[in-house]
C-alpha cells in the first residue's frame, strides 16, 4: 500500500504549498524542487514516532493522517513524541488546512505530484558491478562505471549531536551560528567581549559545562535566539545603535532560510 495520487492532490492544495506547523511559513515546492516532506501522523512502521497497531496499513497512508512539513518541522514533531501526539497533530492539520483550496487545478496537481515522484526517487536505485569496479546509478543506470574499492564499506558520517539536538539540524544551527557571528561582530573593540567570553555567557545561562550550544534540544531553540538577542545583540554598542536609530537589529529565521 503507498500514497494514491488522489490523496497527494487534496494534501498539497489544501495546504497551500506552506508547512502545517503553527507560524511557519516555509514551502513545500520552490519552483519545482520539493523542500517539504510528507509526515504520518501515525507512523506507518513499528517503532516510528506515534505508531497505532490498530490502524491498517490503508489509514495510514490515507489523507486523515497525513500532513505536509519542512525537514526542520518534521524532525520537531518527531523528535518529540510527548508534546506532538496525534491528537495535537490532527488539531495542526484541521486548522492548517481550513483555509486551503478546494479546487484542484492542473498546476496544482502537476507540483502535488512531484512530491511522489520525489519520494519514489530517493528510493529508485540500480547497480551494476564488473570486475573490482561497481557502478552506481540512482533513477537510471549510468554510461560510465564509478570505480571504488569493493572491500570497504562506506558509511554516513555519524552526527555529534544527538538527534534531537539543534546542531542536527543544519537551518536551526545555521541560524544561531549566524547570530552568534553578528555578536561577535557587535561586540568588536570591546576588550572584556571576546568571541570565548560571549561563548561563556551562553553556555552560563543555559548550564551546558562541556556542553556547546548546539547541543541543547530543539524545543530550547526560540530560548537560545531570545537570550543570544536580548542579551547579547542589543546591549551591544552596535546594538545600542541599532535600537536608537530604529534600524533593523537582525534577520529573522524565515528571512535567514530566504523564505
Amino acid at each position: 500500500m503507498s500514497i494514491s495520487r488522489p490523496t497527494i492532490k487534496r494534501l498539497f492544495a489544501k495546504s497551500n504549498n506552506q508547512c502545517a506547523f503553527p507560524k511557519c511559513a516555509a514551502p513545500i515546492i520552490v519552483n519545482g524542487v520539493v523542500v517539504g516532506e510528507i509526515c504520518h501522523i501515525r507512523a506507518r512502521r513499528k517503532n516510528g514516532p506515534r505508531y497505532d497497531s490498530s490502524l491498517s496499513l490503508k489509514d495510514k497512508d490515507d489523507y486523515p493522517n497525513l500532513l505536509l512539513l519542512c525537514r526542520t518541522c518534521h524532525k520537531r514533531i518527531d523528535s518529540d513524541e510527548a508534546t506532538f501526539t496525534p491528537e495535537l497533530l490532527a488539531e495542526i492539520k484541521a486548522l492548517h488546512e481550513a483555509n486551503g483550496i478546494c479546487e484542484i487545478t492542473p498546476e496544482v496537481a502537476r507540483d502535488a505530484l512531484l512530491l511522489i515522484d520525489s519520494k519514489q526517487n530517493s528510493q529508485r536505485v540500480t547497480a551494476k558491478s564488473s570486475g573490482n569496479g561497481v557502478s552506481i546509478a540512482v533513477n537510471g543506470d549510468v554510461n560510465a562505471p564509478i570505480s571504488v574499492k569493493p572491500t570497504r564499506e562506506r558509511r554516513a558520517p555519524k552526527s555529534k549531536y544527538p538527534s534531537n539536538a539543534i546542531g542536527a539540524d543544519a537551518n536551526l544551527a545555521g541560524y544561531v551560528d549566524y547570530l552568534f557571528g553578528l555578536a561577535v561582530d557587535y561586540w568588536k573593540g570591546v576588550e572584556s567581549m571576546t568571541p570565548g567570553r560571549l561563548g561563556r555567557k551562553i553556555k552560563t545561562k543555559f548550564r551546558l559545562k562541556t556542553r556547546t550550544r548546539h547541543h541543547l534540544p530543539v524545543e530550547r531553540f526560540n530560548e537560545l535566539v531570545d537570550f543570544i538577542i536580548q542579551d547579547i545583540l542589543i546591549p551591544s554598542p552596535v546594538g545600542k545603535k541599532h535600537v536608537r536609530d530604529g534600524t533593523k537589529l537582525c534577520s529573522s529565521f524565515n528571512e535567514w532560510r530566504g523564505l
